[in-house]
C-alpha cells in the first residue's frame, strides 16, 4: 500500500467509521485475512474422486434462456456448461485449454485452424464433428442470435471430418477465450432444427450432463451423459440446482442440509460462515467488478471534468473495508490486480480537494446527477456510501432504487438515467472487456464516448496474439480511457465466497467468479 500523508489517514478512518454507522456494520468486529481464508480452504487435501452419487446446489438465479445464442445474462453460463462443452476451455486462471477443439494453431493473423476431437457425441447420438462446428458458428453469426463475439468470423472451411479451419475479416485476438463462451458452445444440429422454436425447451449438448427437468425459478434437474467424451467424469450421477434467489435463504438450506452448496455469498454472512467446523468456503477474487456505468450524452456527466471529479471523489479502499468487511480490493482499472492484463502501477487517487478544483476551474455548481441501483440492501449500501462520498465535493447524487431487470433496461435500453451503479460481470479474455466497455459503438458503453487514440489501441490489441504486448497496449487503453476519460468508474471487485458442506469435493473457483459445478465429487 502506498505511504500516504497524516492528514489522509485520518480523513480515511473517519470516512470508515462514518460509513460503519450508515451501513450498521459493528466496528468491534474483526475483519479477516481473505487470502489465508482463501489458501486455507482450496489448499485442503480432497484425495481420489469418487464415482456415484447424487448433489444439490443453491443458485441466486435462473438462467435467461436454454439456447446459449438467445441467452442474455451473464449469470447463465454456470447452467449452461453443464449441457453444452465449448470448443475451448479455460483454466481457474482464465489461459485456453482444450475442449472439443483438442489442439489449435494460427496459421496467419486471420485463420486459426482446428483439430477436432474425435469420437464425441450429442446427447441425442448426433456426432459432433466440422459440420457441427459450421452449423454453430454460423447459427451464433446469424440474426437471430444474441452473440457478437465471434462476428469477425468470416467463413468456416471445413478441411475434413476432424478439422475446421476459422477465416476472420481481421485480427481478433480474443477469438480463443471467445470459444469458451458462448460462442464455443456447441448444440447438436439435429435437436436444432427438429424442435425449431422450442428448442430452448430441449437444449442437447455435448457436455457432462444432460439436462431432463426444468421449473422456470424452481429448479433444474441433470443426470449424467454417459457418452461424455472425457473418461470418468462426470462423477455425480444426478445434480440439482434450486433457484434461491434470497442469500439466507441459500444460506439456511445449506446448514439444514437441503442443499450441498451455496452460490455467491455476501461479505457480511462470510463473516458468521468462516468458524463453522460444518462449512467450507471457496474463494476467489474474479474479473467481475463493481462499476458506474456513464451514459455521456447526459447534462454534467458529459463533461469530462465531472466525470474526473467523480473517480477522483470516491474512496474505494474506505468503501471496501466498510461494506465488504476488507474483503476484495479496490479497482482502479476493470483487472484485478493477479490477472495477466492488469496494470501493477495504475491507480486512482482519492482526492476530495483535487475533484473540487476539477468542477471550479470547469466553472460547475450545483452538480446533481441521477443514479441507479439495484433494491437489495447490499446494493443501497453501496448507493448511499457513493452518495455521501460525492455530497463532499459538491456532486449531489439522487439515488433510483429499481428491480434488476428493470433498472438494466432503464439504463441500457431505454436510456433514461446517466448513471448506473452496477457490475461487469466479466469475460474470459480481456480484449472482450476492453471492448465492449470502451468502444464507441459498444452496447455497453451507452454514451458512446470515446477517442480515436482509444479506438486506434483498442484495434491495435485486437490485432496482437502475443501476450505481454497485449498487456502493454491495455495498460495504454486504461490509462486514456479510465484515468483520462473517465468513460466508466471502476469501485472494487468483490471477493465471491461460494460455502459447501465438507463432503463436496473437486469445486475450484475461477477467475471468471462463475462456478463449474460439473467436476464436483461427493464424498460418500
Amino acid at each position: 500500500m502506498k505511504k500516504m500523508k497524516l492528514n489522509s489517514i485520518s480523513l480515511l478512518f473517519l470516512l470508515i467509521a462514518t460509513l460503519l454507522i450508515v451501513v450498521g456494520c459493528s466496528g468491534n468486529e474483526e475483519v479477516s485475512n481473505t487470502e489465508e481464508t482463501a489458501v486455507n480452504s482450496d489448499t485442503v487435501e480432497e484425495g481420489t474422486p469418487v464415482q456415484g452419487g447424487e448433489a444439490v446446489f443453491a443458485y441466486n438465479t435462473d438462467l435467461s434462456n436454454y439456447d446459449p445464442i438467445k441467452g442474455s445474462a451473464g449469470s447463465d453460463h454456470t447452467l449452461l456448461w453443464p449441457v453444452y462443452e465449448t470448443l475451448i476451455k479455460f483454466t481457474s486462471e482464465l489461459e485456453p485449454e482444450p475442449g472439443l477443439a483438442e489442439s489449435w494453431e494460427f496459421t496467419d493473423n486471420t485463420t486459426l485452424l482446428l483439430n477436432l476431437r474425435e469420437g464425441v457425441t450429442f446427447h441425442d447420438g448426433t456426432p459432433f464433428n466440422a459440420e457441427a462446428v459450421k452449423f454453430n458458428i454460423e447459427r451464433i453469426n446469424s440474426g437471430e442470435s444474441n452473440i457478437s463475439d465471434l462476428e469477425n468470423i468470416e467463413k468456416v472451411e471445413i478441411i475434413d471430418e476432424h478439422t475446421v479451419e476459422l477465416i476472420f475479416s481481421q485480427p481478433d485476438s480474443s477469438i480463443l477465450l471467445a470459444l469458451s463462451d458462448r460462442g464455443g458452445m456447441m448444440a447438436s444440429p439435429t435437436a436444432v432444427e427438429e424442435y425449431g422454436e422450442d428448442y430452448s425447451l430441449n437444449p442437447t449438448g455435448a457436455g457432462p450432463f444432460k439436462m431432463v427437468n426444468h421449473i422456470p425459478n424452481g429448479e433444474i434437474v441433470f443426470e449424467a451423459f454417459e457418452e461424455y467424451w472425457q473418461e470418468g467424469q462426470p462423477y455425480l450421477d444426478k445434480m440439482t440446482v434450486k433457484i434461491m434467489a434470497e442469500e439466507n435463504t441459500r444460506i439456511n438450506a445449506l446448514k439444514s442440509g437441503e442443499v450441498d452448496l451455496a452460490y455467491y455469498l455476501s461479505p457480511t454472512n462470510v463473516q458468521s460462515l468462516e468458524s463453522d467446523p460444518n462449512i467450507v468456503l471457496k474463494q476467489v477474487v474474479p474479473v467481475k467488478f463493481r462499476m458506474l456505468y456513464i451514459n455521456t450524452e447526459y447534462e454534467h456527466v458529459n463533461n469530462k471534468a465531472v466525470r474526473q471529479a467523480i473517480l477522483h471523489g470516491i474512496d474505494r479502499e474506505a468503501i471496501v473495508q466498510a461494506i465488504n468487511f476488507g474483503k476484495g480490493e479496490a479497482a482502479y482499472q476493470p483487472f484485478p490486480a493477479d490477472y495477466w492484463a492488469s496494470d501493477s502501477e495504475l491507480t486512482i487517487e482519492y482526492n476530495p480537494e483535487k475533484a473540487k478544483e476539477l468542477l471550479k476551474e470547469a466553472g460547475l455548481e450545483n452538480v446533481s446527477i441521477t443514479m441507479n441501483h439495484y433494491t437489495t440492501a447490499y446494493e443501497q449500501r453501496i448507493a448511499e456510501a457513493i452518495k455521501s462520498q460525492l455530497s463532499e465535493i459538491g456532486i449531489e447524487v439522487n439515488l433510483q432504487s429499481m428491480e434488476l431487470s428493470a433498472a438494466v433496461s432503464n439504463y441500457f435500453s431505454e436510456k433514461e438515467v446517466p448513471v448506473f451503479l452496477s457490475s461487469w460481470t466479466g469475460r474470459p479474455d480481456p480484449q472482450m472487456t476492453i471492448n465492449y466497455l470502451f468502444a464507441s459503438d459498444s452496447f455497453y458503453n451507452v454514451g458512446g464516448h470515446s477517442t480515436e487514440e482509444i479506438e486506434s489501441l483498442i484495434s491495435q490489441a485486437a490485432s496482437n496474439y502475443n501476450q505481454e504486448e497485449r498487456a502493454e497496449l491495455y495498460k495504454k487503453i486504461n490509462q486514456k480511457a479510465v484515468l483520462e476519460e473517465a468513460i466508466m468508474i471502476p469501485l472494487f471487485f468483490e471477493l465471491v465466497t461460494d460455502a459447501m458442506n465438507p463432503s463436496i469435493k473437486g469445486y475450484e473457483p475461477n477467475m471468471l467468479g462463475k462456478p463449474v459445478f460439473s467436476t464436483i465429487w461427493k464424498e460418500q
